[in-house]
C-alpha cells in the first residue's frame, strides 16, 4: 500500500506551523518503521528544511502551497504521479485528491473556540475543515479526548474518528550535565519553563500571575517561543526571559534543568510540549483542560488553569520530594507514547480507507 504524508509545513518558518510540522514529520516515521514489506510512505514536501527533518531515506514529492489554495491545487497531480492508494492531510484536504484520505484534525477548536483565531483562519477552518471531515474516509484525532470532542464538534459518527497519537523525539530525554549547558548558553540557573505563544489558548498571561503569587523573584519564567507585541501587557510585571525559537537539543537542556515546566493551556488536543516534558524529566504542572491529563497521567500535577490553583501546584511542584517523584515518573509516562505505536495506529487506520 502506497501512503502520501502532507508535511508542506515541515520547514516552514511560521512558528503557527510548528505543531502540524511535528505531528507529519512523526507520523512519516512511524509510518516508515511501521511498514509491512509491500508498504511505501512518501512526504509531500513544499521548503527546502523538510528534508533534512524527515526520516533518512523516506522519498519525497514536492508541492509548492505558499498558501491553502495551491496546496489543493498541487497535491492532486502529486497524489496522481504517485499513484498514492492513501494520503494524509492535516486539517485541509483536497476537495477531489485522486485517493482515499485520512484527515488529522489536532484540536476542534476552531468550532468550539472561533474567537481564539484571525479572520482568515477562522473562516478557512470553518468552512474547509468539516466538508474535507465528511469526505474522508477516517478523521484521526491526536487523542481519545480530542476524537470525543472533534466527532462531537464535526457531527461526525464516532466510529469515522481513530486515535493516532504522537511520540516526543528521541533528543527528548533526560540530560545529564544540562543545568550546566543552559547557564552557559542562557545564563539561567533556576527557572520556570514554558512553551508556546501569547495566543489566549496558551494561557501564559495566568501563568505569569501565578509565579508572582509565589514571592520568588529568583523564578524567572523562561519562555520558548517568538516573541510578540503586547507582551508586557499580557504578561504585566513578571520577570520574564524571552529565549525564542530554539534547537530541539537547547529545548531539551531547558526542559531538564527547569525547576518546573508548566503547560497552562486552555485547551489542547494532545499537548506534545507537556509529553516532551515528561521525557525529559521536568517537574511538570498542567491545567485540567483538554487532553492535558489524559497525556500525563499521574505523571504531572494537575490543576485548573486558574492563578491561585496553578500558584498551589507549581508551590507543591517545587517542593523537593515531589520534584524527585515527578523526576522519576516523567520519562516511564512518555514511553507510553511511542513511535511503535504510531505506526500501528496509523496503518491501522490507513488500511480502512485503502484498497
Amino acid at each position: 500500500m502506497r501512503v502520501a504524508v502532507d508535511c508542506h509545513m515541515v520547514g516552514a518558518r511560521r512558528s503557527g506551523d510548528a505543531g502540524n510540522a511535528r505531528y507529519a514529520a512523526s507520523l512519516v516515521a512511524a509510518l516508515a518503521s511501521g511498514r509491512a514489506v509491500d508498504d511505501d510512505v512518501w512526504a509531500l514536501v513544499a521548503h527546502p528544511a523538510a528534508v533534512q527533518a524527515l526520516p533518512a531515506g523516506v522519498p519525497h514529492a514536492g508541492v509548492t502551497p505558499r498558501n491553502v489554495p495551491r496546496l489543493l491545487r498541487g497535491a492532486p497531480a502529486a497524489l496522481g504521479r504517485l499513484h498514492a492508494q492513501a494520503a494524509v492531510f492535516t486539517y485541509v484536504a483536497p476537495p477531489r485528491p485522486r485517493t482515499s484520505v485520512a484527515l488529522a484534525v489536532h484540536d476542534a477548536s476552531f468550532m468550539t473556540h472561533p474567537e481564539w483565531l484571525g479572520p482568515r483562519a477562522r473562516q478557512v477552518l470553518r468552512r474547509l475543515v468539516p466538508a474535507g471531515a465528511r469526505r474522508a474516509g477516517v478523521v484521526l484525532a491526536l487523542s481519545g479526548w480530542a476524537a470525543d470532542e472533534t466527532a462531537e464538534a464535526l457531527r461526525l459518527p464516532p466510529g469515522r474518528v481513530r486515535v493516532v497519537s504522537p511520540f516526543a523525539d528521541p533528543v527528548f530525554r533526560p540530560r545529564p550535565g544540562a543545568p550546566g549547558r543552559v547557564a552557559a548558553r542562557f545564563g539561567l540557573d533556576g527557572y520556570c519553563l514554558a512553551v508556546g505563544d501569547l495566543g489566549p489558548r496558551k494561557n501564559l498571561g495566568v501563568l505569569a500571575e501565578a509565579l508572582g503569587r509565589l514571592g520568588r523573584r529568583d523564578l524567572p519564567l523562561a519562555l520558548v517561543g517568538r516573541a510578540a507585541r503586547g507582551a508586557g501587557q499580557v504578561l504585566g510585571g513578571a520577570n520574564v526571559r524571552w529565549l525564542g525559537r530554539v534547537s530541539d537539543e537547547d529545548l531539551a537542556d531547558l526542559y531538564s534543568a527547569a525547576a518546573v515546566t508548566a503547560f497552562p493551556s486552555l485547551h489542547e488536543g494532545f499537548g506534545l510540549p507537556a509529553l516532551e516534558a515528561l521525557a525529559c524529566g521536568s517537574p511538570l504542572v498542567v491545567s485540567d483542560r483538554g487532553a492535558l491529563p489524559e497525556v500525563v497521567g499521574e505523571a504531572a500535577l494537575v490543576a485548573a488553569p486558574t492563578a491561585d490553583a496553578l500558584a498551589d501546584a507549581l508551590r507543591a511542584a517545587l517542593e523537593p520530594a515531589t520534584a524527585d517523584r515527578l523526576r522519576g515518573a516523567g520519562p516511564g509516562r512518555a514511553a507510553h507514547y511511542s513511535e511503535r505505536a504510531m505506526g500501528e495506529a496509523a496503518w491501522a487506520a490507513l488500511r480502512e480507507v485503502g484498497p
